[in-house]
């Protein structure tokens, strides 16, 4: 009877680290530009794919201009998302549940909610051929 409790007690007891409040959560930490905007804008271009929007080679194409677009953005000043708000945005993108849905309508991922930050939330989305523009009115460059 004793082994039952103990081990009861080990089930649904607090996992090591759980107690007190000694440290933050990670997922309250600002989130890193870079690594969200490079996922986002890829599976951007991944779900106009999966709509027959545009074909696997213009797929494999987006995906790299969004990593180079990601590389010359950072977000704005005034715009700081937690980790837990930009992987929300992401695990949304990802989930077939929301593939017919514009990526604008997405609860998870409105401007609002992340600070219209990535290239295609900029006028003339991913694949208009004025990249070059976009990321100097996003980053303030001439």
């Amino acid at each position: 009877m004793l082994s039952l409790c103990l081990g009861w007690g080990l089930l649904v007891g607090t996992t090591p680290g759980a107690v007190g409040s000694c440290g933050g959560d990670d997922l309250n930490r600002v989130a890193n530009f870079d690594s969200y905007c490079r996922q986002r804008e890829e599976l951007v271009c991944t779900r106009r794919y999966l709509r027959k929007e545009i074909t696997a080679e213009t797929r494999d194409i987006c995906r790299w201009d969004a990593i180079d677009a990601c590389q010359r953005r950072v977000f704005p000043p005034d715009c700081k998302p937690s980790e837990r708000e930009t992987q929300a945005c992401l695990r949304a993108l990802a989930s077939f549940d929301t593939l017919d849905t514009p990526e604008a309508e997405i609860d998870e991922c409105r401007q609002k909610a992340l600070c219209q930050a990535t290239p295609s939330e900029q006028a003339g989305a991913a694949g208009s051929g004025d990249a070059g523009a976009q990321d100097a009115q996003a980053t303030g460059e001439p």
